[in-house]
């Protein structure tokens, strides 16, 4: 997978500076997910890496190669792009949607057909509406077949901006949750513009924090939590919840001990610490035993253990 790379890169609209000597790497097969406030650049970076904007100052490199050296409508044809308004051609069915780039690359009518019939099975879209238009769909099928459009050609990296923002709650947790598998299975490098925190660590395995065009903090979301490199971060992280958002990302396996007491409920090893702590208070236990998936028992943990996993470093945000 081809790494993504910002080397000091500036970026100006009139008086208006977007990105400012901002340097970031990304490994091949990230998600890389760019949070911050409104107007903080993340929308100019991203757009950066396709070519759809160059650089006043610095490169902008795909697997080493400078993005402005590139042809760019040929680049573009190897990278997947997801946005908000979904952008469907209007007046094409889904089917015809899907297959826009692999078409345009001179796929065979059959390979075309097979391609759609398996991405409509990975974003869970029912055969029926491959025929239909895109002002039939509700908004969550819509943002289905966008991504579908995106992954179609098997681009090496997607490019996804905030392309949940406008959907209700289930059909966002729906998407994440087909993202993350997706990511999971193709390993393709993503890099996913949002504002929302919660969306931001449910989905990055890096996450960069912006503030005003410049690069605020970039790491796992894990170390973000746990050492938040300003108070800026640590106001954007939550203030006080950063110790329920470290929650949600801790597994029970990794605060469950072997012993056996004779604990009544049961979670699974996997879940997070967050969900532990809500069956507690909902059962009214202090404790409960870890099983596998296979329900193989594993250990136990006690509400103690929880509020150990939940200690966050987050001193240097308070300064």
């Amino acid at each position: 997978m081809k790494p993504i790379a910002f080397h000091a890169v500036g970026k100006s609209f009139g008086a208006t500076h977007a990105l400012c000597d901002f340097s970031l790497e990304i490994p091949g097969g990230a998600f890389c997910v760019l949070i911050g406030p409104s107007g903080c650049g993340k929308s100019t970076a991203l757009r950066m890496i396709n070519a759809m904007i160059l650089p006043d100052q610095g490169r902008v490199t795909v697997g080493g190669e400078d993005v402005a050296r590139l042809d760019p409508v040929e680049h573009r044809r190897h990278i997947g792009y997801v946005i908000q308004s979904v952008g469907l051609f209007p007046h094409w069915t889904v089917a015809q949607n899907i297959a826009a780039v692999p078409r345009l690359l001179g796929w065979s009518k059959p390979k075309q057909a097979d391609r759609v019939e398996e991405m409509a099975g990975l974003l869970g879209i029912e055969p029926a509406l491959l025929e239909r238009y895109p002002h039939e769909l509700s908004g969550g099928q819509q943002q289905r077949a966008g991504v579908a459009r995106a992954l179609a050609a098997d681009p090496e990296i997607i490019l996804m901006d905030e392309p949940f923002a406008a959907l209700d709650p289930t059909s966002r947790a729906t998407l994440q949750a087909e993202l993350e598998r997706i990511h999971a299975r193709s390993g393709k490098t993503i890099v996913f513009v949002t504002h929302d925190m919660d969306e931001a660590l449910r989905l990055a395995t890096q996450m960069v924090v912006m503030d005003r065009g410049h690069l605020v903090q970039s790491g796992a979301p894990i170390e973000i939590l746990r050492h938040p490199a300003n108070s800026l971060v640590g106001a954007f992280l939550g203030g006080g919840s950063i110790h329920m958002r470290l929650l949600d990302r801790l597994a029970v396996r990794e605060r469950s001990t072997p012993r056996r007491t004779g604990a009544t409920g049961a979670i699974a090893a996997g879940a997070s610490l967050r969900q532990a702590l809500d069956l507690m208070l909902a059962t009214g236990s202090t404790r409960l035993a870890v099983v596998d998936e296979d329900g193989t028992w594993r250990g136990e943990i006690h509400i103690g253990d929880i509020i150990a996993g939940g200690e966050a470093g987050t001193s240097d945000a308070s300064a």
